[in-house]
């Protein structure tokens, strides 16, 4: 009886410690590939905002002048008055919205008139509704060619500008800003077009006028990431697409660099000791099994005296060497633990890295903003008699976009700092925080005779800052996107339930369509043209990222000239804020509608 006892708690053991052995090993897995994950969001997040800076810089240029409009808005265009424009460039075309050709400069040859016929030509995404276009790399007369189009819309109607920009221009431009990109140990940017063609690059052996060709190469142009294989090794890639382009931004890097903590002897370390762990594991339940055995023996030579210490000695010293190891076992395991910190420090110092960059590249990138801005207001304002009506609009463009640039930069910063520059959760009077943003919205509901109704208000265990922007971007968005002779009424308010509250912002706005509830809380996502609705297209997504970093969501309901609801849940007495929540809208692959994005307050 002894025996069959003995030999069901040595089972028992063994089942417990394969249990725990198998919860390591899920763990351990399971921590190795939440930190690839990581590593390949932050390369998709890092691609995604360049991609985004580098399209609203031709976007802004995109804008036709009111003088250019007049010029070609007449029915019959000269060549001649082309040719006086040209400028820089290799030629200028100017086509109707039929598609006959109304002027062009002498610079148009038959090859570039021809290569305006391809699929990929931005004159053909422009005649498929996009508000301007970037087309592929051609030849011109032994010279690369980019061909740049806009829509104007004219007097006569419709009609199509296509530029033909010198590809040593664009490559010059937007090689600068490839540059500025961080990354690890000899990663490379590159900006390719639909055919493979290398705009700009900071890969020495990929120059500009590359062709992509190999297989490796053209996985990358087609795909979205992951790693390829080469002559030159293994290296990873993220691909992501530019709009109203044919364009992509390739980042690339060794595999071995990208996935440097997560790799290599570091990705096998915790295995071996794992399995060390379970080597020990199975010495020790071979010893007690083995103690189990010689005391029945000892039980059973109950005569031999001498013979029953020595084994009950034997026993007690396996026991001891049981213990020993276990010991170095349990070493092996903080060994591990301690390994693991330091990648989780490394990790921090990592964001840390990031944040600081995203600090001075928006210095770097306002700092000339800021100039351009002065001197252009000082020479409007002492040489405005001597300019023409022509020169003072281009200086107060100018103007305009180095404001809507400096604009853009300041809600990227703001948007990458939520996580970053984050306050402790203290508790917060959603009252009285409603009353201080009415009191700085004040002199915008005057103006627009607005009426905000303001419902009950809890208090809740919140970063103040971060609710305060949260509630002032939704109450603005009410007040932004009213409809046409009709006053903005927005309400506001909050109810707390089991622990959760549900801030509610409904509006008697323009609405919006019902398809466009989750992409509106995307970066960069509009539904409006820029002209129509001022803002840089981040708010909701500021709003989104705020709202999870309290471990809440966010979602809406629109109906086209119905007005808007916006719903926050949040945990009303949480402590902490969520770490790494998900950049809000800043994954999603998804393609962009034809409408311009919505435009978050």
């Amino acid at each position: 009886m002894r025996r069959i006892r003995g030999s069901a708690v040595v089972a028992v053991a063994a089942m417990i410690v394969m249990a725990l052995l198998a919860v390591f090993a899920v763990q351990l897995a399971d921590n190795q590939a939440n930190s690839r994950q990581n590593l390949e969001r932050t390369a998709q997040q890092r691609a995604v905002l360049v991609t985004g800076l580098v399209d609203e810089v031709f976007a802004a240029t995109s804008q036709p002048a009111a003088t250019t409009l007049a010029q070609y808005g007449t029915q019959t265009v000269a060549d001649a008055e082309l040719q006086r424009n040209l400028g820089a460039s290799d030629y200028l075309a100017l086509y109707a919205s039929s598609g006959d050709l109304v002027a062009h400069t002498r610079g148009f040859t038959a090859q570039a008139r021809a290569d305006l016929t391809a699929p990929t030509s931005a004159l053909a995404m422009l005649r498929r509704g996009q508000p301007w276009a970037l087309g592929d790399v051609s030849r011109i007369g032994g010279a690369r060619v980019v061909d740049f189009a806009t829509r104007l819309q004219t007097p006569a109607g419709v009609r199509y500008l296509v530029t033909g920009i010198p590809a040593g221009t664009l490559s010059a431009f937007t090689g600068s800003e490839l540059a500025k990109i961080p990354g690890v140990l000899h990663n490379h940017s590159l900006l390719v077009d639909g055919r493979g063609v290398v705009i700009a690059s900071t890969n020495p052996l990929r120059p500009p006028g590359y062709v992509f060709h190999t297989r490796a190469q053209l996985q990358a142009l087609h795909g979205h990431a992951g790693v390829v294989s080469s002559p030159l090794g293994a290296h990873y890639f993220d691909s992501v697409p530019m709009t109203d382009t044919s364009w992509r931004l390739i980042l690339s890097a060794p595999a071995s660099a990208f996935f440097a903590s997560v790799s290599g002897p570091r990705h096998w370390l915790p295995w071996l000791i794992f399995a060390a762990f379970g080597l020990v594991a199975t010495l020790a339940l071979l010893l007690v099994r083995r103690a189990f055995r010689d005391a029945e023996r000892v039980r059973e030579v109950n005569g031999q005296l001498t013979m029953s210490n020595a084994s009950l000695a034997h026993a007690k010293a396996s026991l001891e060497e049981a213990n020993d190891a276990l010991g170095d076992s349990n070493r092996a395991l903080a060994r591990s633990n301690h390994e693991l910190e330091r990648q989780a420090r490394e990790l921090v110092r990592s964001n840390a890295e990031l944040d600081q960059f995203a600090s001075i590249a928006s210095h770097d990138l306002q700092e000339p903003l800021r100039k351009v801005r002065t001197f252009t207001e000082r020479i409007s304002e002492t040489e405005a008699d001597s300019l023409s009506e022509r020169g003072l609009d281009y200086l107060r463009r100018a103007n305009s976009s180095a404001e809507r640039m400096q604009t853009l930069i300041e809600d990227l910063l703001r948007y990458s700092r939520v996580s970053s520059h984050a306050r402790p959760f203290t508790p917060v009077d959603l009252r009285q925080l409603t009353a201080e943003v009415l009191e700085d919205l004040s002199e915008q509901v005057r103006r627009d005779e607005a009426i905000v109704h303001v419902g009950e208000m809890p208090t809740i265990n919140a970063d103040g800052p971060q609710i305060r922007q949260l509630i002032q971007n939704l109450i603005s968005n009410g007040l932004k996107f009213r409809r046409e002779g009709v006053a903005p009424e927005v309400r506001i308010e909050a109810t707390a339930e089991a622990g959760w509250v549900t801030l509610t912002v409904t509006d008697n706005g323009i609405g919006f369509d019902p398809q466009y509830r989750q992409r509106i809380f995307r970066v960069f996502e509009r539904l409006h043209g820029r002209g129509t609705y001022a803002g840089t297209g981040i708010g909701l997504a500021l709003c989104r990222k705020i709202a999870e970093r309290h471990g809440g969501s966010i979602e809406a309901d629109g109906v086209p000239g119905g007005g808007a609801t916006f719903r926050v849940t949040m945990q009303t007495q949480r402590t902490e804020a969520v770490l790494d929540a998900p950049a809000a809208g800043m994954a999603d692959r998804a393609p962009a509608i034809e409408q311009e994005p919505y435009v978050p307050a």
